[in-house]
């Protein structure tokens, strides 16, 4: 129970993948690994533990195994995402309607259910960029919980609405903000940010000192357990931060003999991953590069290491809906708390052949993990994840895997508390 408080504290604190990073990178160096940089020459030593951050929003951490670098045998690598659906807020954000109220311009970003999003507390988090003796810093940034909402309409004003109704992101879905206080105005969000940051950094900030921002609208309702068992958890953003907090655990609590373990965190998933950051970037290839660089092994013996390398993507799967069993397929529908998911899909839009299928279970055979499968119903469209991007920059075998769940990309998820306990095992165990 001890973990699931720390898994919930995490996903709390992580509103965005700015904060889900800082958060991970706590842990990181609480558990002893260094910083590095990427803009310097990497200089490694066997036994020690490392991370580098890209953007802010993505991040590699790795262990060095204690051995001779002839050694080595190659890379394991644990992939995850730290976004998830949410609003980003646009330049200019502030728009005044009927004279009374001020709304935010926003914008979707990601895969959303966008009713869930109505009638919930939410709050504004990201990042800004200020100027520092020449040099662009940035700080993540959270406003007040329950700072603004977006209020449904009333079923008197729509008595079609429970035959459902079709919403539009540029009209129905802007949150409100503020009011307009008399000839006095309002608030600016921008105002609002220097304000927070001024009090975060302990000094004067205006709004002329921010040079950029990434803001987002978010659920700030907190994890919390359920069920008669508690044997549920649920929480907003467990796709993906779920598989982030498993892989976490695991890369603290192993050393491997003779492979490099890799955590790999990236950004912008929900979005299709095609930014510096993403996984279809070159952040795992470079990163991978460094490595060798750092421990002095050329690309000849780096590529070796990567054909003996394995990579485990992990990203949430559907569950079987008690009341829509006919949306899954018919024989590989994942259940909560009954095991880890290995997913497949024909088209390959998940990684998962004979191969990792088979590296996958035998590794859970050997440290009792139970494992459930997953396909799309040939009827449905499935969503994409990291495993075939990142294996497009650096080729390896990999598997993609996942925690069951229900309403994925919905403001507020549910899982299986047991599945948590299941992929720290089996991250563990890869790592070990």
């Amino acid at each position: 129970m001890q973990e699931m408080q720390e898994l919930m504290q995490f996903l709390d604190n992580s509103l965005t993948s700015y904060h889900a990073v800082r958060e991970v990178e706590k842990q990181l160096k609480k558990g002893g690994f260094e910083s590095l940089s990427e803009k310097k020459i990497w200089k490694l030593e066997s036994g020690k533990a490392y991370y580098v951050i890209r953007n802010d929003s993505s991040l590699m951490a790795f262990r060095v195994p204690d051995c001779k670098v002839s050694e080595i045998e190659g890379f394991r690598i644990f992939a995850a995402h730290t976004d998830s659906p949410a609003f980003k807020i646009k330049e200019s954000a502030e728009m005044e309607k009927e004279g009374n109220y001020v709304v935010l311009n926003t914008e979707k970003y990601g895969g959303m259910i966008l009713s869930t999003w109505m009638d919930r507390p939410l709050t504004i988090a990201g990042r800004v960029c200020l100027g520092r003796d020449g040099e662009i810093v940035s700080y993540p940034i959270k406003l007040a919980d329950n700072i603004c909402m977006i209020p449904n309409l009333a079923i008197h004003m729509n008595r079609d609405m429970n035959n459902g109704v079709a919403l539009n992101p540029q009209i129905d879905m802007l949150p409100l903000y503020t009011m307009k206080q008399g000839e006095q105005g309002y608030k600016t969000l921008k105002g609002m940010v220097a304000e927070v940051l001024s009090k975060d950094l302990g000094e004067t900030i205006q709004e002329k000192d921010i040079l950029g921002s990434d803001l987002f609208v978010e659920n700030c309702e907190k994890a919390v357990l359920a069920g008669v068992e508690q044997e549920f958890i649920m929480t907003p953003r467990y796709d993906d931060l779920g598989c982030v907090y498993g892989g976490l655990k695991g890369m603290l609590n192993a050393k491997s003999a003779k492979h490099i373990n890799v955590l790999a965190i990236f950004d912008n998933e929900e979005v299709g991953s095609l930014t510096r950051q993403g996984a279809d970037s070159t952040f795992l290839r470079d990163t991978l590069d460094n490595i060798a660089t750092g421990l002095d092994v050329n690309s000849a013996i780096l590529r070796t290491w990567i054909a003996g390398s394995f990579l485990l993507s992990a990203d949430n799967a559907h569950a079987c809906h008690p009341n829509q069993p006919g949306k899954a397929d018919p024989t590989n529908k994942p259940f909560l708390n009954k095991g880890i998911v290995l997913k497949y899909h024909g088209s390959q839009k998940y990684a998962t052949d004979a191969y990792s299928a088979a590296f996958v279970k035998l590794l859970c055979e050997k440290y009792d993990v139970p494992v459930q499968t997953y396909a799309n119903r040939s009827d449905i469209a499935g969503g994409s994840t990291l495993g075939n991007l990142a294996m497009a920059q650096v080729s390896m075998p990999a598997a993609d895997i996942g925690l069951p769940q229900f309403a994925m990309h919905s403001a507020y998820e549910t899982a299986g508390v047991k599945d948590m306990e299941y992929l720290i095992r089996l991250a563990k165990n890869f790592f070990a």
